[in-house]
């Protein structure tokens, strides 16, 4: 064996062990086709096999060659590594943005689900009048978007886009009748173009109508390694239903 191949089989190995190295466990979900790259879902368990994290990866090359229009992709996850109230994820691309105006910029939307794709197909959010009760939304949060087949957004009025700065990553929550249907990292494209290191918190309701893991936290990540994105729902903590 050659020193060159030798090395290569070496990191190889050592890329391999990190999971196990490190006390978690990663399962990747169906690569799907975004641009002229992939993208995916995966959870992280630990020797437990609680999943202690989940999100979405993007190759690099994911982001070039989008559609002018909007576009969406689902990415399943894992089968093999179920977590609390969550169904599947979907990527939503927005190339001309959205309203409100803080958000009419090229960006994506990461959205995951607590309801099944029956259920989804079911929204109507322009006759959603029900209210949501106090206790069950997030300090600072208001409705800001309808849309449809996707429910009510919810957004954080303190986050610096309502306040003069540029948009760059934002945390979303979504309801429907009352009840919340998904959660949201909300990022610009520009600002995963720039190979990001952002953590940011999630803030909590006072109380969570159905149990499930709910995240305190999400990050952006570029993986320089290997070119990639990571957007990542953290420090997940089980909830019961109060």
């Amino acid at each position: 064996m050659s020193r060159k191949v030798a090395v290569i089989a070496l990191l190889g190995l050592v890329v391999a062990l990190m999971p196990v190295c490190s006390g978690t466990m990663r399962t990747d979900g169906q690569q799907k086709q975004l641009g002229n790259g992939k993208v995916w879902s995966w959870t992280e368990q630990d020797k437990s096999g609680n999943v202690v994290r989940l999100g979405v990866t993007m190759s690099q090359k994911a982001m070039s060659n989008l559609p002018a229009s909007y576009d969406q992709v689902e990415v399943p996850l894992p089968d093999k590594s179920p977590v609390a109230r969550y169904t599947t994820v979907v990527v939503f691309w927005h190339p001309l943005g959205h309203n409100p105006a803080a958000y009419s910029v090229p960006h994506f939307d990461f959205q995951f689900y607590f309801v099944n794709a029956e259920q989804l197909r079911g929204l109507s959010p322009g006759s959603d009048t029900m209210q949501v009760p106090a206790r069950f939304r997030p300090p600072d949060y208001n409705a800001a978007m309808n849309e449809p087949s996707v429910g009510t957004h919810w957004g954080d009025t303190t986050a610096a886009e309502f306040h003069g700065k540029p948009f760059t990553a934002t945390f979303v929550y979504g309801y429907q009748n009352g009840q919340m249907i998904f959660i949201e990292p909300m990022v610009a494209s520009s600002f995963l173009s720039k190979e990001p290191s952002f953590s940011g918190i999630v803030k909590q309701p006072a109380a969570f109508e159905q149990p499930g893991s709910y995240p305190t936290r999400y990050t952006v990540t570029y993986n320089q390694r290997d070119s990639t994105v990571t957007i990542a729902l953290e420090g997940l903590t089980h909830i019961k239903a109060q």
